[in-house]
């Protein structure tokens, strides 16, 4: 129980200091539409997902980006961080982050054009 409590500990703070750090200085240069559509997520949510963007909300998207990143790396990290062999922590971080990466990708992504048909 005290393992799980130190988890959840490291988890919440990493995910605040990495939140933190998105908002202040990645958030900052991507304050128009021109450089949402640069970011690497935005053009797989576009691509995948046909969706258009002027019917989608542009800070919406980036908050929601921002949050999914923020907890993917602050995830995996912890993670990585109580695990001491560092062949089996590369080896769970890359299967963590493939899946996080994946499924949490999908999510939004669905849910992006669920909102954009109605």
């Amino acid at each position: 129980m005290n393992t799980i409590l130190l988890f959840l500990k490291d988890f919440v703070l990493l995910f605040i200091i990495v939140l933190i750090v998105y908002f202040v200085f990645l958030n900052k240069k991507r304050k128009d539409y021109s450089k949402l559509k640069q970011n690497d997520e935005i053009k797989l949510f576009i691509a995948r997902y046909n969706l258009d963007m002027k019917k989608t909300k542009y800070k919406t998207v980036l908050n929601t980006v921002t949050i999914i990143n923020s907890f993917i790396i602050a995830f995996s990290a912890t993670i990585i961080g109580y695990i001491d062999n560092i062949i089996w922590s590369i080896l769970v971080g890359f299967v963590i982050l493939l899946v996080l990466i994946y499924s949490l990708y999908e999510i939004f992504g669905r849910l992006l054009k669920r909102r954009e048909d109605k």
